[in-house]
């Protein structure tokens, strides 16, 4: 009977061993271990010299490679074995301050590695493209542009307005407005459809050059031609830039020009007589 007892007893711690085997084995399936050197540990990662980083688990242990006693942090150039769980998350590490047994493969872990943000070129080096407004414009038609603009009422009654352009040189006086009332002024042009023009606004000279609403330098208006029979084109000028506080007045040339008919515009003007002579 004892015999027997003893039989039985065998049996079922042989069982229980065997079971115990079982679990084990089945709670590492599909755990990976993997050797490597670490670079850094910090926020819940760790990397390694490959540059590649791993998120470690809330409860990771981390052990000595020789004794399995507990160990400190990983640190900088520290041999590791890395056990991974299926979701690839790093759960046991196990440190060595020399080198140790190549295990595992990199390359199996490799798409648990954490990735990169995704980089953004810098747009100021990107290479730059020049599109023409015009692009989708059916060129070579001839178009008539009707051009009109209201000046602030600071403008003398006596000036005339000039457009100037990017095609003309910006020759402040290459096509002259004609007045339509106090404050209007019109001209109309013919050019040919997928013209691109930039222009702006003055009274004769580039000291007397349209401003911004703000008072500071007006970007010129571009004007794509379109193929159509006439275009219109209407602005606003706010200020001149020489009736703006502190303009100052037009460097003096040597002689007059059919750009700058009036060289000393600072000279006072001649006496009058006072009886004929």
């Amino acid at each position: 009977m004892k015999f027997a007892l003893r039989i039985a007893t065998a049996i079922m711690l042989a069982i229980a061993i065997f079971s115990a085997t079982i679990f084990q084995a089945s709670a590492q399936a599909g755990t990976v271990v993997v050797t490597a050197q670490v670079l850094d540990f910090q926020n819940g990662y760790v990397f390694i010299t490959t540059g590649d980083g791993f998120r470690v688990s809330p409860n990771l242990a981390v052990v000595a490679y020789n004794t399995a006693k507990p160990a400190g942090p990983p640190q900088p150039r520290q041999y590791a074995r890395m056990t991974f769980d299926p979701a690839g998350t790093v759960i046991k590490i196990e440190l060595s301050n020399s080198k140790i047994a190549a295990e595992g493969d990199l390359a199996a872990v490799r798409h648990f590695a954490i990735a990169l943000s995704t980089p953004i070129p810098n747009p100021d080096l990107a290479p730059r493209t020049s599109i023409s407004p015009c692009s989708n414009v059916r060129p070579g038609r001839s178009v008539i542009l009707n051009i009109t603009v209201e000046v602030p009422p600071s403008t003398p009654l006596a000036d005339t307005i000039y457009m100037t352009s990017d095609q003309s040189g910006w020759n402040a006086q290459a096509y002259r407005l004609d007045r339509s009332d106090s404050l209007h002024y019109r001209t109309q042009l013919k050019l040919l459809s997928g013209t691109v023009l930039h222009i702006l606004f003055d009274r004769g000279s580039m000291q007397s050059i349209q401003v911004g609403q703000n008072g500071i330098e007006q970007t010129p208006y571009p004007i794509c031609i379109a193929d159509e029979d006439a275009q219109t084109f209407t602005k606003t000028i706010y200020h001149w830039a020489d009736q703006q506080a502190g303009a100052s007045m037009p460097i003096p040339q040597t002689m007059p020009t059919p750009y700058n008919p009036a060289p000393f515009p600072n000279l006072p003007p001649q006496p009058r007589p006072t009886s004929a002579p």
